[in-house]
C-alpha cells in the first residue's frame, strides 16, 4: 500500500511509456521506441563506443538542455562532462526516426541554435541518412541526404 503522504498518479503503461521534450516550455510526446528503433540505437552506441575517444563519451537517451526545455536524442557524443551534470550542446547528435521524420526534421532548430555541430537523422523507412553541418543563427547551412545508412539500419 503507497502511504497516505505520497504523491500518487494513475497512469497506464502507455503512459508510463510515453516520453515528452520540453521544448520552449511546451511538453512535445515522443513516438515510442519500437524494437527496429530500438536496434539501431543499439547498433550505434555500439559502434560509437567501440572507436571511442577520450574527446568525447557517448550518451543515449540522455537530456540535451536547451533554450527553454531540454531534448532527449537517441544518441550524442558530448565533451566529457562530471556524471552530475546535463549538456547543452554536443558534437554530434544523432536521431533514429521511424514514425516521426517530420518532428525530426523540426529538432534541427533547436539543435542548431544549441551550436551541434553536426546533426544526423536515420530514418528507417527510408534508409537514409540526413547529415546536417554548420548551424548558424539557429540554422543548419548544409544539409547533405545520404543513402549510405544501410549497415545500421
Amino acid at each position: 500500500m503507497v502511504p497516505a503522504t505520497v504523491s500518487v498518479h494513475r497512469l497506464s503503461v502507455d503512459d508510463v511509456h510515453r516520453r515528452v521534450e520540453l521544448v520552449q516550455g511546451v511538453l512535445v510526446d515522443m513516438a515510442p521506441i519500437g524494437p527496429e528503433h530500438g536496434g539501431a540505437v543499439t547498433w550505434l552506441n555500439t559502434h560509437f563506443a567501440r572507436v571511442g575517444s577520450p574527446a568525447w563519451q557517448v550518451r543515449v537517451r540522455c537530456t540535451l538542455l536547451v533554450a527553454g526545455g531540454y531534448l532527449l536524442p537517441d544518441v550524442m557524443l558530448v565533451e566529457p562532462l562530471p556524471r552530475n551534470q546535463y549538456p547543452t550542446t554536443a558534437l554530434v547528435v544523432v536521431e533514429v526516426a521511424q514514425t516521426a521524420q517530420a518532428r525530426d526534421r523540426d529538432k534541427a532548430r533547436d539543435y542548431a541554435a544549441a551550436d551541434v555541430p553536426e546533426y544526423w537523422i536515420v530514418d528507417l523507412a527510408a534508409r537514409d541518412v540526413t547529415v546536417h553541418r554548420s548551424p548558424m543563427a539557429g540554422i543548419y547551412e548544409e544539409v547533405v541526404p545520404t543513402s549510405t545508412a544501410s549497415r545500421c539500419v
